[in-house]
């Protein structure tokens, strides 16, 4: 090969290398600060990882005949634009389900997580999965076992409403919950 291609072709070729691997930070939390407190509920920074830890986990159930979303509807996280920080007005209902988990035990809840239509279906779905992460973590630092939280993503997938508003667009970033009805 000419000496003069070598330089362009390593460097795409490291540039392609370097764009397969995992763009995932281990350190990541999902929470963020967002001047609200965006520290976890225990007063941690993080979730402890060891003893099961909480990486997402996707059961092998379908979420729509086996999971009931209706039991916590009322408790749907919605999140700003662009965001996977819990924000503090929607803390309160997380509290809720972490009681109602609490006052059930035995009960496994499916976290899915949901986008605006704005943005690619890649980045959609990845924004999905890290707000479904936030709501895991911020369950499991009030108390609610890891083991019982599922996550998926469904991106912009699966709208709450249709249109093109900016109120379209706030309903559709969300974190719905869903109470596993298959044992």
């Amino acid at each position: 090969m000419n000496k003069k291609y070598l330089a362009p072709v390593l460097l795409a070729l490291t540039l392609v290398l370097a764009s397969c691997g995992s763009d995932k930070d281990g350190n990541y939390t999902g929470m963020g600060s967002d001047g609200n407190g965006g520290a976890m509920p225990n007063g941690g920074d993080t979730v402890d990882m060891s003893n099961g830890g909480i990486p997402p986990v996707r059961p092998d159930i379908n979420p729509d005949t086996d999971v009931n979303y209706s039991t916590l509807a009322s408790d749907t996280v919605y999140f700003a634009f662009d965001s996977s920080v819990v924000p503090g007005a929607e803390r309160g209902k997380l509290q809720q389900v972490a009681d109602w988990m609490k006052a059930n035990p035995g009960n496994r809840l499916f976290l899915a997580g949901h986008a605006d239509k704005r943005g690619t279906p890649e980045y959609n779905r990845a924004l999905g999965e890290r707000r479904a992460l936030a709501v895991r973590e911020y369950l499991a630092g009030l108390g609610v076992p890891a083991a019982a939280l599922f996550t998926n993503s469904y991106g912009s997938d699966r709208p709450a409403v249709q249109g093109d508003t900016e109120e379209a667009y706030a309903r559709n970033r969300r974190v719905e919950i869903g109470v596993i009805i298959k044992k």
